[in-house]
């Protein structure tokens, strides 16, 4: 565990399952990344998965540092291995057929969520599109929805992908999600007890954003502030929003 985490733990000990659960895909981000090749800056034409002659590696990395059943999981393995799943597709909602997982979607959707992660971030490395307008309300690199965002001097909005890292802007009035600009849709919740964090909600589509001071930012890396603002997606979704992308520990829906 980092430092870092350890720290965190210390002052939210309340937090201290869903962190422990980051620094595992921290160790799996550190160790998968290792595993993986530079690319070369050009068109995006190998950017659906890993590499398949590293694939099968990476996923008995991750069933062990996340202890995985095997026999659940062992034909989502042969499917990674032989590239089946691709990854692009799953910012889109959509998931491989995994007769293994057939209706368990929900897991299914949270696994490869956190072994996909170190892939969508280094083809961020790779093809950086930070800065870039999210038209729609969509990453421009993996075309995830928003979740998380932060307010800085202007003031303007920045959306961050969740998948990627992608940051770029967009309107500052307005839900990303559904497009609406009617203020009477949109509303905020905040929290005393969570000072520079917040939640934007719209009452058109029934999502929500979480958004975080800028100024916040500086003690807490962008994945952190989004864990620790947990009791806000709780307080959020009593109220009927849906948060449209996962966390860093791959939740949606809370509880």
């Amino acid at each position: 565990m980092t430092i870092d985490i350890q720290a965190v733990i210390e002052k939210r000990p309340h937090l201290k399952e869903p962190l422990e659960l980051y620094a595992r895909w921290q160790r799996f981000h550190s160790e998968a990344s290792a595993l993986l090749p530079e690319r070369k800056a050009g068109p995006a034409d190998d950017t659906k998965a890993y590499p398949r002659a590293i694939a099968g590696q990476i996923f008995k990395l991750f069933a062990s540092i996340f202890e995985l059943p095997e026999e659940a999981f062992a034909q989502l393995g042969e499917a990674v291995e032989n590239g089946e799943v691709d990854f692009m597709r799953l910012p889109l909602g959509e998931l491989p057929t995994i007769a293994s997982l057939t209706g368990n979607e929900e897991e299914l959707a949270k696994v490869l969520y956190l072994f996909c992660r170190p892939f969508f971030q280094a083809l961020h490395a790779s093809f950086p599109l930070d800065g870039e307008e999210w038209q729609g309300g969509r990453c421009p690199l993996c075309s995830a929805q928003a979740a998380v965002a932060t307010i800085i001097e202007g003031p303007a909005r920045l959306l961050h992908c969740t998948f990627c890292g992608t940051s770029g802007p967009y309107r500052f009035i307005g839900c990303p999600n559904c497009g609406t600009i009617d203020t009477e849709k949109l509303s905020t919740i905040m929290s005393d007890d969570e000072p520079g964090y917040r939640v934007s909600t719209c009452d058109a589509c029934h999502s929500y954003v979480k958004v975080f001071e800028h100024q916040t930012l500086t003690d807490i890396a962008l994945d952190l502030a989004d864990i620790v603002s947990l009791p806000l997606d709780i307080v959020a979704q009593s109220k009927g929003y849906a948060r449209l992308a996962p966390n860093p520990i791959s939740l949606k829906k809370m509880g």
